[in-house]
């Protein structure tokens, strides 16, 4: 038996800052099965001994309908069966076709069960935005393919794997949820690169890579939806909840993340914080929702949405951009430099006096210290460096009694301010 499967872009493959949703394909017949299909064997990552590896369900466990669920399993089981021969008529590579009987989805469950099983899993990266759909008969039925072979997902899950293994060998047992974030997110900002050359105007010239775990781990070169995908599937092989989350930024398409660490959600966006300077290398680490949407916006839920503009039939938004998950990130307490950097809480300046002879001692040209909540940020900069009594002034002078063989020039300590996140960079010159 044949069924009419009607083509059209599921949104697979998100290719956010770069995608939408494209019109109708023509309809044309498949069948039901190809043969054979090669097992692309699913191997896990192998991931840190000292950490239980969480497996995402958030988007799975928000779909509201048993049909929608059901359809996100079967699809997920037939990812790793994969036809040796392309499809001629899409140019992709088959995998076997999913049958829902009892359930007749409309396209818009469709896309959001489809969208709920690449939210939850960046780790399967080859599957491609086409994809057949045919409903009726109180039947629903799907077929997916994937973008390259079986033998060149088998190469590239392997060098994806190898990447990862070689990040877990570096991360030490016993770190706390916050401290095993702070590590996932320094090491893609270390051995990631933006891609800045992505066109805009012609979406079809990117390489698609750019989108994926595999060209963030393995090529290290990404956008930000690769950056997010990658900082995902890193959290969770350490045992730390992790989700991505759509939105915009800049008048762009965005990716960033929420993580969960102590129980309580926050948002990070490594892709921002893929930074040249190093005081703003942690700005948006674990920050709260206030802070995040300042200058980001979060995309829809899918349940604030009506099926034509899921579809990509009306309005500004469509299954690729939409959420299906979004946690409240209500505290704004334990931000990175909130835990991380000296804080100064009078004066008096222990711990910045502390931190900056620390700084010192390794000749670090930046040294960033927190401006406690109970000061007036502004006021306390004035007279840290540029109202007397200059206490920052006397800080570096303090320091410089305790250093023998060199000094910090206090003539030549440039200061920058981010009120935003209440920190003070200082870059540190010596003589």
């Amino acid at each position: 038996m044949k069924k009419c499967l009607l083509i059209l872009i599921a949104i697979m493959l998100l290719c956010l800052c770069s995608c939408s949703i494209s019109d109708y394909l023509p309809v044309y017949d498949t069948p039901e099965t190809v043969n054979p299909y090669l097992e692309v064997v699913p191997d896990e990552l192998t991931y840190s001994e000292g950490y239980e590896p969480v497996i995402s369900s958030y988007a799975y466990d928000a779909l509201p309908l048993e049909g929608e669920k059901q359809l996100y399993q079967k699809l997920h089981d037939v990812c790793y069966d994969i036809s040796p021969q392309k499809d001629g008529e899409v140019d992709r590579y088959a995998m076997p076709q999913v049958e829902l009987k009892g359930y007749p989805l409309t396209e818009a469950q469709v896309r959001t069960a489809c969208k709920a099983l690449t939210d939850d899993h960046p780790e399967i990266f080859w599957l491609t935005g086409t994809m057949g759909y045919y409903s009726g008969e109180n039947t629903t039925v799907i077929q997916v393919y994937s973008s390259y072979s079986p033998e060149e997902i088998d190469a590239r899950v392997n060098a994806v794997r190898a990447a990862a293994n070689e990040f877990y060998a570096t991360v030490p047992d016993g770190l706390s949820e916050f401290d095993r974030e702070a590590t996932v997110h320094d090491w893609l900002i270390d051995h990631v690169a933006y891609d800045d050359s992505v066109d805009m105007n012609d979406l079809d010239n990117n390489n698609p890579d750019i989108y994926t775990v595999y060209g963030a781990l393995v090529n290290q070169t990404a956008v930000c939806e690769g950056y997010a995908r990658a900082f995902q599937m890193l959290m969770n092989g350490l045992g730390v909840d992790c989700v991505g989350m759509m939105g915009s930024s800049q008048d762009q398409m965005h990716m960033w993340n929420a993580v969960k660490t102590d129980g309580v959600w926050y948002q990070t966006d490594v892709t921002w914080d893929d930074q040249e300077e190093r005081y703003e290398r942690h700005v948006y680490c674990n920050v709260s929702d206030a802070f995040m949407l300042e200058d980001h916006t979060l995309s829809p839920l899918y349940t604030d949405l009506s099926d034509s503009e899921i579809n990509g039939e009306d309005g500004d938004y469509n299954s690729s951009v939409m959420n299906i998950f979004v946690p409240s990130c209500p505290d704004g307490t334990k931000s990175y430099y909130a835990q991380k950097a000296p804080r100064l809480t009078d004066f008096d300046g222990e711990q910045v006096k502390s931190g900056l002879y620390t700084a010192a001692e390794n000749q670090e040209d930046c040294f960033v210290f927190y401006i406690d909540e109970s000061l007036d940020y502004n006021g306390t900069v004035a007279q840290l460096f540029t109202e007397y009594p200059q206490y920052f002034f006397d800080y570096m002078n303090a320091v410089n009694n305790t250093l023998s063989e060199y000094s910090m020039d206090a003539s030549n300590a440039g200061y920058y301010t981010h009120e935003k996140s209440r920190i003070v960079a200082v870059e540190l010159h010596y003589y």
